[in-house]
């Protein structure tokens, strides 16, 4: 089952303003949602990819810049 479009977008919002300081609790919410989908589920994916750009802020770094 697909994610639910208004927590899709909740989760959006706060990945695209994660920071150092609260890095940490939005991979806590990315990952129980991903945890409760399908592995084909496409959301699966999506969220599989802000968990990646999670982890670039968590080493220092800006997603999408290497």
């Amino acid at each position: 089952m697909p994610l639910d479009p208004d927590v899709k977008s909740a989760l959006r919002d706060k990945v695209s303003t994660a920071n150092k300081s609260n890095v940490a609790a939005i991979i806590e919410e990315v990952t129980a949602a991903r945890d409760g989908l399908a592995e084909d589920d496409k959301d699966h994916a999506r969220l599989g990819g802000w968990l990646e750009d999670l982890q670039s802020i968590v080493g220092g770094g800006v997603p999408g810049q290497y």
